[in-house]
């Protein structure tokens, strides 16, 4: 089994127990966490130095719209009049499937560099059903644990067309099928 020792790290946990651990040992085994004390012994581990570093827990951010990944600065001066403008009437019906998925596949990887391990995606640019399968596809992609929610399309669809497509299945599928801290959870 593969493992990996983060030796004397500033340790913030959520453990009673523990609480914060000014200096400390923290050994991953395989893909989980399996021992916290201030000092570990483990022989065949990967040794990690984090002296003058923090590991603190997983970050979860729960209000993302990831499939604007690619437009963050564009917005920047914008009022929300401008806004629903400019992105929901403008910029989002430009946006094609491939698009959604790619937009959601760097920003679950953005969101696994800066610390998140958990993503809840409010996608509110679902006008057909490909578009909502490919912002799922995405997150699957880029390995981030993750709860997709679709919000109202923009544009609105056709009336009598579908906006969610088969999303609802694949979620289930994927709930179902995912190992806990090991693979994405998407939902719809």
């Amino acid at each position: 089994m593969n493992k990996i020792l983060i030796q004397q790290a500033t340790l913030i946990t959520m453990d009673p127990h523990w609480g914060g651990l000014p200096q400390g040992d923290l050994l991953i085994e395989g893909d989980r966490i399996a021992h916290i004390a201030p000092h570990i012994e483990a022989g065949d581990a990967q040794r990690i130095d984090a002296r003058g570093m923090i590991v603190i827990p997983g970050l979860v951010n729960a209000h993302m719209h990831t499939w604007q990944t690619g437009l963050r600065e564009v917005a920047g001066n914008w009022t929300v009049l401008e806004y629903f403008k400019k992105m929901h009437a403008g910029l989002a019906t430009l946006f094609k499937p491939e698009d959604i998925e790619m937009a959601n596949r760097v920003g679950g990887l953005n969101q696994i560099n800066c610390g998140t391990t958990t993503l809840v995606d409010w996608c509110h640019n679902n006008p057909t059903p490909a578009h909502t399968d490919a912002g799922i596809d995405g997150l699957q992609a880029s390995g981030i644990r993750a709860a997709f929610f679709h919000g109202s399309p923009n544009p609105i669809p056709s009336r009598g067309k579908s906006r969610f497509g088969r999303c609802r299945t694949r979620a289930r599928k994927s709930i179902a099928c995912s190992k806990p801290a090991s693979a994405p959870v998407i939902s719809c």
